[in-house]
């Protein structure tokens, strides 16, 4: 069997699961981990969990293994293109005849009902020790205290920043969210600089050692110059993290391997033709505040741009287009393919009833609305708003 034929079979089984058939608990995922010889105890892990930054921070952890010469698995959430670029080791995706294989097993024992996400869970739980891995870099999918993957026993958990999002399952509070965030605090802790109500909450209830980001990483950060920074928290508390690893631990981790690090789909700038081209995954109010700010750090915002936007329909989405939408000339309202997607003319609605006084022009794909605006007067074109309208832009081609 090929590649493209197994990529097909996975997929199928992938499409079948039910991704939000949700247990608020871990048996589910417990009682199979134990059934087929819990793999998740078979390699040493670190958990990352927050709202924002999550991603780049287990590709800046990845990156700091792999040049110290480490065999290091990482298993993120969600994909762009191919659902093969969640479970990598060494950075390379695991190919799809082999996880089709484990797939297979899976499936074949699969009374439990697991959702797609913790089937990809313990997918990877058993690739990560098949495959001998001396650390797997985890990101939580959602929240944390009943996430899938806060079954592992994690030599260390990192918390990026933390803010209001998936209020329906995480609590209607950021002390309620911080609480469930914290969760995956088990032996030692790292947490990103965040508002005093969230380092109350984690300084109070957890009762392990947690070290937290200071100023003094933040110029750490700065000093480094990493070339995509997106975000300086998210690389001071990676530094944080790599030197509570090295000194509880002894990995003997550096610095220097994030400043190559590189994060698609996250303030991923490019160049076409006469254009510049922005793909971010901002998905909730902090991202697209901080979208913003590094908008206008390059003089695309208020400057001959238009924006390709949407987003689920389970996200604070209008809330996060009113910190934007101000900054550009045109919106274009897209479809995707995801069935979460917001309605397109929903979005379009929501811009005429805010009183946008650009142009608005709705398409039916991200495809479609690339096609004119790459071909149109405008200097720069900003797609954001999902990560899933990400992937969807990339896969499309006309932005390489």
């Amino acid at each position: 069997m090929n590649e493209i034929e197994a990529y097909r079979e996975f997929n199928s089984i992938l499409n079948s699961l039910n991704p939000y058939s949700m247990d608020l608990t871990l048996d589910r995922i417990k009682a199979f981990c134990l059934k087929i010889g819990n793999p998740q105890d078979g390699f040493k892990s670190i958990l990352v969990g927050g709202t924002n930054g999550k991603g780049s921070v287990c590709q800046y952890l990845t990156d700091c293994f792999v040049s110290s010469g480490y065999v290091c698995g990482t298993y993120t959430s969600p994909h762009l293109i191919l659902p093969n670029e969640r479970i990598r080791i060494n950075n390379r995706p695991v190919d799809f005849s082999t996880l089709l294989e484990y797939a297979k097993f899976i499936q074949g024992i699969n009374f439990e009902g697991l959702t797609y996400f913790e089937f990809l869970t313990v997918l990877a739980f058993l690739v990560f020790r098949d495959f001998g891995v001396d650390m797997a870099v985890l990101e939580v999918g959602m929240g944390g205290e009943f996430d899938a993957t806060n079954v592992v026993d994690p030599i260390l958990s990192v918390l990026t920043s933390i803010s209001l999002d998936h209020e329906e399952h995480l609590g209607k509070t950021i002390e309620e969210i911080a609480l469930t965030k914290s969760k995956i605090i088990k032996r030692l802790g790292v947490v990103s600089r965040n508002d005093d109500i969230v380092v109350d909450v984690i300084k109070r209830d957890v009762k392990v050692p947690v070290y937290i980001v200071d100023n003094g990483y933040l110029k750490k950060a700065q000093d480094l110059s990493v070339k995509n920074a997106v975000n300086m928290d998210n690389i001071a508390v990676t530094l944080l993290a790599i030197d509570v690893l090295n000194e509880e631990y002894g990995f003997g981790l550096r610095y220097d391997a994030i400043k190559k690090s590189f994060w698609p789909g996250r303030f991923q700038v490019l160049k076409v033709n006469d254009k510049t081209v922005v793909l971010d995954g901002a998905h909730n109010v902090a991202g697209m505040i901080n979208l913003k700010n590094l908008l206008k750090k390059i003089g695309i915002f208020n400057n001959g741009s238009a924006l390709v936007f949407s987003s689920l329909t389970t996200k604070r989405w209008k809330e996060g287009l009113r910190q934007i939408m101000d900054g550009f000339e045109c919106i274009c309202p897209v479809g995707i393919k995801y069935r979460l997607g917001v309605y397109p003319y929903e979005i379009e609605d929501f811009l005429r009833c805010e009183n946008f006084n650009g142009e608005i022009s709705v398409f039916e794909s991200v495809n479609e609305a690339l096609n004119q605006l790459l071909a149109s007067e405008f200097k720069n074109v900003v797609i954001a708003g999902s990560l899933y309208l990400v992937g969807e832009a990339l896969a499309c081609h006309l932005i390489e």
